[in-house]
């Protein structure tokens, strides 16, 4: 090769990676005989999975964080049996037919108060989809948390895979996830 030649490849090696960094399929530009490319699919259910259009989890004000009170103590400091916070929530968006499901994931901890006891106490988790004021989905469950003699608090996991709604829902819904003390029989 020239001298001349060579002088140019970083320059055309720089021009195709700042392409590729502005293209919209960056791969393109190292394999560009592949136009479309394929769809992921989870090989649990071997359906497609969707990243762009899953909506984000929103926690409404007040919802990150919950108290529970010893029968009659509401507001008293020491009459608390334990306050649970969410830290951290996730999701995952999967096509089935003309449905997506979602898997939602809920991590937190639940904090022994002066009143708590040993044993399991119930976080009510509710996730909920909505569509402008139309409720899509809406589930409130009871989670079980165990709270173990001696232990201050415990971590917790709670999740639901089976958060449905229309698939033509799914760029314009808003997935909420939080604590709710009911009444358990309202979306």
């Amino acid at each position: 090769m020239s001298d001349r030649l060579l002088r140019f490849v970083p320059v055309l090696m720089g021009a195709a990676l700042i392409a590729g960094c502005t293209s919209a399929d960056p791969r393109a530009v190292l394999n560009p005989g592949s136009g479309a490319q394929q769809a992921v699919i989870d090989p649990v259910t071997n359906s497609e999975v969707i990243q762009g259009a899953c909506p984000q989890v929103t926690l409404r004000e007040g919802t990150a964080y919950y108290t529970q009170f010893a029968k009659g103590g509401d507001g008293d400091p020491e009459k608390i049996i334990h306050q649970a916070s969410i830290s951290d929530t996730t999701r995952q968006c999967r096509i089935s037919g003309d449905q997506v499901i979602m898997t939602v994931a809920v991590s937190g901890r639940v904090v022994a108060g002066p009143a708590a006891k040993a044993g399991t106490v119930e976080v009510p988790v509710r996730v909920a989809v909505l569509e402008g004021e139309t409720v899509l989905y809406s589930e409130l469950q009871k989670h079980p948390v165990t709270i173990l003699e001696g232990m201050p608090a415990e971590q917790f996991v709670y999740t639901n895979a089976a958060v449905t709604f229309p698939a033509t829902a799914s760029r314009t819904a808003k997935l909420y996830v939080g604590f709710d003390p009911g009444p358990y029989n309202t979306p």
